[in-house]
């Protein structure tokens, strides 16, 4: 137990140690004096950058919903066309007036007519009538043939809850 609590001391230390602190970094303005100043010696400074990541949080999305608006002001709308409906209506006439034809065209009329019939033939139609048997006799049936076919069956499992 003694040994985590030095080694994690130590990790403490040597990490601290690593990183600088804000106020020693220094600023350099950059320009041509800087280049040449550069070419002199080379030393590289490193920076180390620590960023919190944000933790996803619940966003409400707003959602727009048609909703019919009144107009307060008058609208111009096209002129309107009048449309005539035709109704119609019998008319009687009680007069006859006789209409003259030059030629006469000739109609055929049908008279209707009996046929005598000679004789009338009645026919007796056979009806299903009452057999009894005396004596049951076996009946022989041969095997089934059962040919193999895929259906698709749909199981239906119903949940059964149970009252304690």
């Amino acid at each position: 137990m003694k040994t985590f609590i030095v080694l994690s001391v130590v990790v403490a230390l040597v990490a601290g140690a690593a990183i600088p602190e804000p106020d020693e970094k220094t600023i350099e303005k950059r320009g041509i004096d800087h280049l040449e100043s550069r070419s002199d010696h080379h030393h590289v400074k490193h920076v180390t950058i620590t960023k919190k990541v944000p933790v996803p949080y619940p966003v409400e999305v707003e959602k727009h919903v048609p909703v019919p608006v009144k107009i307060p002001y008058p609208v111009h709308v096209e002129k309107k066309v009048p449309v005539y409906i035709e109704k119609k209506v019998p008319v009687y006439v009680e007069k006859k007036v006789p209409v003259h034809v030059d030629r006469p065209v000739p109609v055929e009329v049908k008279v209707p007519y009996e046929v005598p019939v000679v004789h009338k033939e009645y026919v007796e139609v056979p009806k299903p009538y009452p057999v009894h048997v005396e004596k049951p006799y076996p009946v022989y049936v041969k095997k089934p043939v059962y040919i193999e076919k895929p259906v698709p069956v749909s199981v239906h499992i119903k949940k059964v809850k149970k009252h304690h």
